[in-house]
């Protein structure tokens, strides 16, 4: 069994048991949750659906200080620092609603955090879930002063955040309604995912059923990667033989899927998988004729570029991180220079080893190599990059962990969730049947990082919702309420692709998405875009 708190917490019990005893919606005022300590809060208000939350204090890289939100339920919003050691402390919004399901929801955040996730807020309230952000403890998803000499902020957001919120949640969930949850869940995406990964690991307690999408687990390695990418394609020498330009990669990926395509049985711009594709590189060289002659491949280009699709390997010639995807937007590797000057557009590897493993504002990321990574790992800053493989804990007390991933996810290649679904069933010791009673992994196609994409992408996962599809068969979210609480394990998801990917204008295409291993499948008589010509299969 997990501690209830980790080292540092400075979380007395929060209220007393007798405050359990009311079964009716307290008031929405500060005196409601006046008995809870190591609190601070800011802001309790009662707010009407469709009306509009101004949010002038979040910073620039949050949307700030112009950003507004509808909500989307009538809801009471408490805003609130939790103290997590003498030095830091985690911001955390809840929504709770008034037609509640009797349920608690946190969410988590993305890239270095910073950000309290307002479409899942919107997004779980609207269901009528208890809904929970956190800042992860610190303000802002870009920049790195807010880790110097912070050790205990990077403790937070490395590894403790979401538990405090998962904790100090639950308690006002409970002095609000009068009663605990029925149910706790965790919903987030990007770093939300090995967030949610690392808390089915640490604290098998926290969550009854937790979505992780696209999760970004072994997360130093996933960021280092497009440094390390970046110097294999001749960054940051702009000038040398080697250097692939990014118009060049913009014409290489459009190449990809023109010739790819129509390996799946029909041309429509998506890779159903692009995972067992091989790509030659020398196909796009100089005197091929398949692109123009300012676009084509000089032969140390050609070298970089096939390069650029090979995996991260360690010195002893150990596969560390799983290569790029073909058919993906390669903007986070090679968009790396502005006014003629080599700089990488994916700030997060200067930002992070800057602020957290280096601790130096001096540092560039321009001469990076495996050995900067190798030094973050043997570190491990707030434990962010802790092994979360070993989910026997969270299996045993019937936790259900429901994952997705895009097939052209730009950030973080769907290749490491295959790796990791793999990894948890050897650590647990599971065949698949029993690996898929307790998690399952729906692999996209055409889907980005999260969301967005030509494929059909839409799983509920993003708000505004579909007021249409709040059901199991079409909301990733609901869908593991209907696995935890009725024992109905997904046999499928169906994502639609909207116009404009606006849930208020028409739906393009739906298609069933499988569980990893099995893949979806048209049978070739249905028209494409209709969900009922597809099923999964492992052939």
């Amino acid at each position: 069994m997990a501690p209830s708190t980790t080292t540092g917490i400075l979380l007395p019990l929060l209220f007393a048991t007798s405050s359990l005893a009311q079964n009716t919606t307290a008031p929405c005022a500060i005196s409601t949750f006046s008995s809870l300590s190591g609190v601070e809060i800011s802001t309790v208000e009662a707010l009407q659906s469709r009306s509009t939350l101004l949010l002038p204090d979040l910073v620039p890289s949050c949307g700030g200080p112009n950003k507004n939100v509808t909500v989307s339920a009538d809801i009471c919003r408490l805003v609130a620092n939790v103290r997590t050691s003498d030095s830091s402390s985690i911001r955390i919004e809840a929504w709770l609603p008034e037609n509640w399901n009797n349920r608690f929801l946190a969410t988590g955040t993305g890239g270095t955090g910073g950000c309290i996730d307002y479409s899942r807020l919107q997004g779980g309230a609207q269901l009528g879930f208890a809904a929970f952000g956190t800042n992860a403890g610190h303000d802002g998803s870009s920049g790195h002063e807010f880790f110097l000499n912070q050790p205990e902020v990077i403790n937070d957001f490395g590894h403790r955040a979401i538990h405090v919120e998962a904790e100090v949640g639950k308690q006002i969930t409970a002095l609000f309604y009068g009663r605990e949850a029925s149910k706790s869940y965790y919903d987030g995406c990007s770093t939300g995912g090995r967030q949610a990964l690392q808390e089915a690991a640490m604290y098998e307690d926290d969550f009854d059923g937790i979505l992780a999408g696209a999760p970004g687990v072994d997360w130093l390695k996933i960021v280092a990667s497009k440094a390390i990418l970046a110097r294999r394609i001749g960054w940051p020498g702009l000038n040398s033989s080697a250097y692939v330009r990014p118009e060049q990669w913009q014409a290489i990926v459009t190449k990809q899927i023109e010739l790819l395509d129509g390996l799946d049985g029909k041309k429509d711009g998506i890779l159903d998988s692009p995972q067992n594709i091989c790509f030659d590189p020398a196909l796009l060289a100089c005197g091929t004729g398949v692109l123009e002659q300012d676009l084509c491949l000089h032969p140390d280009q050609v070298q970089s570029v096939e390069k650029a699709y090979q995996p991260l390997i360690n010195g002893a010639g150990d596969i560390i991180y799983p290569p790029f995807i073909i058919g993906a937007s390669t903007g986070v590797f090679s968009n790396n220079q502005k006014d003629g000057k080599p700089i990488l557009n994916y700030s997060l590897v200067r930002d992070f080893w800057r602020g957290a493993v280096y601790n130096n504002s001096d540092w560039t990321e321009n001469n990076f190599t495996l050995s900067d990574l190798d030094y973050a790992l043997f570190i491990n800053p707030g434990g962010v990059n802790s092994n979360s493989r070993d989910l026997s804990r969270f299996h045993k007390r019937g936790g259900k962990v429901l994952a997705y991933h895009g097939l052209v996810d730009t950030t973080v290649t769907p290749l490491l969730s295959m790796e990791f679904y793999k990894g948890v069933q050897a650590a647990v010791g599971l065949s698949l049947e029993e690996m898929q009673s307790f998690y399952r992994l729906f692999l996209v196609p055409g889907m980005d990082h999260c969301s967005t994409g030509p494929g059909a992408w839409n799983i509920g996962q993003v708000y505004p919702l579909d007021s249409k599809r709040l059901d199991a068969a079409n909301n990733a979210l609901l869908a593991l309420v209907d696995w935890v609480e009725s024992d109905k394990a997904p046999e499928f998801l169906t994502g639609a692709k909207y116009q404009n990917d606006s849930v208020s204008q028409p739906i393009l295409a739906e298609r069933r998405h499988c569980p990893y291993p099995s893949k979806s499948r048209w049978d070739g008589r249905e028209n494409r875009n209709d969900a009922r010509g597809w099923a999964c299969g492992y052939v």
